[in-house]
């Protein structure tokens, strides 16, 4: 059934958002955090087959760079017009499964039919409490960051080439093997980072971004804006994976502007110990430069040294517009 245009009814919202979330609770039963002291809200515009899924995952890290564990999420949900019911039923059952999965409840949210989105926009609303029983508070930018290791965990361009190969899955199936396509298509389970965060928290680590949409030169320019340093960053440092390079280089795209999530820029005053404990975690992780005094944003590629501009749109977002 086609949805109307604006708020749905409350006919369509019993069966295909209330009982859906009832029903998924059901099936995965979550325990009740303490009171949120955390919030966080992400809009999440591509990725169509996941928009659920990636919405969740995109709160729960955002918060997990902030040191809270995502206790409760609430969907706002935008849906162009000529939309089907079955649709938001699917969409719905991602939410809920992906975030009872992970031990977050749900909350019903709003959904609406419109004409000013021409593809799902999923905003993830989302509340939790602190990984510590008391978070030690802490200005990022009054505290000295300079000279602290920039240490990445994840790979750079990894959501979005997951979402590239989901959305894009029939026409990269005549250009790639399929081992290479099936292995970025399980990255869903190397999209979150909380664990990531938690044991960087507890390592000490200093302040976080968690890598989104621009990819990891957007991140890198706010954890310089976040700490107020600049930065040297060595290019080649930074973990790319051979799925990515090549999805990229056929559609034609930039992989350090491609989303990241999944990734996690940490500043820690000893990187290669922050890497250890993440590594000993099995959690990939690797130092890539460091925070300066200076104001300048450096990229070192062996010889060549450029200065970060101010991040643009994301890759992805531009081959969305584009088509292939």
């Amino acid at each position: 059934m086609e949805l109307r245009y604006g708020t749905i009814d409350e006919n369509v919202k019993k069966r295909s958002v209330q009982d859906v979330i009832l029903h998924e609770r059901q099936r995965i039963p979550v325990s009740k955090g303490g009171l949120p002291s955390g919030v966080t809200s992400v809009p999440v515009v591509s990725g169509e087959k996941r928009a659920g899924e990636l919405a969740v995952i995109a709160a729960v890290n955002d918060l997990a760079a902030q040191g809270i564990r995502t206790t409760e999420f609430f969907p706002t949900i935008l849906l162009p017009a000529g939309t089907q019911e079955e649709f938001l039923r699917s969409l719905m059952k991602q939410i809920c499964r992906t975030a009872f999965s992970m031990g977050i409840d749900v909350r019903e949210g709003r959904t609406e039919v419109t004409d000013f989105v021409r593809r799902p926009v999923v905003i993830g609303t989302a509340s939790g409490i602190p990984f510590f029983t008391a978070i030690r508070e802490k200005d990022n930018k009054i505290q000295n960051c300079r000279g602290m290791d920039i240490v990445m965990a994840g790979f750079a361009g990894l959501e979005g080439t997951f979402i590239l190969a989901t959305e894009y899955e029939e026409e990269l199936t005549d250009r790639f093997s399929g081992s290479l396509l099936y292995r970025i298509q399980k990255a869903e389970t190397e999209l979150c980072i909380a664990e990531a965060a938690e044991r960087a928290f507890f390592a000490g680590a200093g302040p976080m971004v968690s890598l989104a949409g621009g990819g990891i030169l957007a991140g890198l320019w706010e954890l310089c804006k976040k700490t107020g340093c600049g930065m040297e960053v060595d290019l080649p440092l930074i973990p790319v994976l051979q799925e990515t390079i090549e999805i990229t280089e056929y559609f034609g795209i930039d992989p350090y502007a491609l989303q990241s999530g999944g990734g996690l820029l940490i500043a820690a005053r000893d990187g290669e110990s922050l890497v250890r404990t993440l590594t000993e975690c099995g959690l990939y992780s690797v130092r890539i430069g460091r925070l300066t005094g200076a104001k300048d944003k450096i990229l070192r590629n062996g010889e060549e040294i450029r200065h970060l501009d101010r991040p643009g749109s994301d890759s992805l977002t531009k081959q969305c517009r584009s088509g292939k």
